[in-house]
């Protein structure tokens, strides 16, 4: 998503990054059965940066902003991730995963490195909640 102002103050854009976990029981790493219920929240960083463009346009900021988020689901299942498994980032690294449940940080470095590379002299803030 982006908003442009009718009169910006700034060429430099905001870029707020949200990570949206539409639910993460872990993967094969699995979590608790417990806390299992409150893995809906792990999107709350993209509904965050979703809103929060919303909020601004209405406010008519000076300040040109994009809302880039990172969005999956982190279930078990025969082609999820397992331990052990390489995968390549989107600026090209590999990283072999060892937990499952750590991929919220990939997400986020995915999106990170799309802004960087398609965006060029942004500011970005991290929305994590």
């Amino acid at each position: 998503m982006e908003y442009t102002p009718v009169k910006p103050i700034t060429k430099k854009k905001l870029a707020i990054i949200g990570k949206g976990l539409t639910f993460d029981s872990g993967g094969i790493s699995i979590k608790p059965a417990q806390d299992m219920h409150e893995m809906k929240y792990d999107m709350c960083g993209a509904a965050t940066a979703i809103h929060a463009i919303g909020a601004i346009a209405e406010l008519g900021l000076g300040v040109p902003v994009i809302a880039a988020i990172g969005v999956a689901e982190n279930m078990p299942d025969a082609a999820a991730i397992k331990p052990g498994d390489v995968y390549t980032a989107y600026n090209g690294i590999t990283v072999e995963v060892q937990n499952t449940d750590a991929e919220g940080r990939l997400v986020l470095g995915d999106v990170l490195s799309y802004v960087g590379k398609n965006l060029n002299r942004i500011t970005c803030w991290i929305l994590q909640l």
